[in-house]
């Protein structure tokens, strides 16, 4: 349940992020969840084998290049969800980067205040008795 609420959380993001930012286009919400499982699929595989192979200039950027990296899956999303006949579109480079700003930080928020932080596995937090 908790998956199937984060990509809705990721195509509420999408849709900040087309109303926000110029050159981002938008279909409908089921087209944007759609979207959100694409981007989702992309950051897994290409994002993160990017990563690996920029590792230098992630680690010399302190991580920043992380961000250029994240703007050209979301960009490459656009693109491809184009092509599938989905409505989402990004025009340029600017767009996907401020685009990829937008909706992770809105997803992310989205996460934060309405399903909280995710215990890992282990015992309980102590419990606190008052005197």
């Amino acid at each position: 349940m908790r998956t199937l609420l984060r990509f809705v959380f990721s195509a509420i993001g999408l849709l900040a992020a087309a109303s926000l930012v110029p050159g981002i286009h938008r279909g409908t919400f089921l087209e944007l969840l759609a979207v959100a499982v694409l981007l989702g699929a992309l950051h897994a595989t290409l994002g993160t084998l990017l990563k690996f192979l920029a590792f230098v200039p992630v680690a010399l950027s302190l991580g920043c290049f992380s961000l250029v990296i994240n703007g050209l899956v979301f960009w490459l999303a656009g693109l491809l969800s184009e092509s599938l006949g989905l409505g989402f579109r990004v025009q340029g480079f600017w767009a996907g980067f401020f685009g990829a700003l937008l909706s992770s930080f809105v997803a992310w928020l989205l996460e934060m205040t309405l399903l909280g932080r995710r215990r890992g596995p282990g015992p309980p937090p102590p419990v606190k008795i008052l005197n």
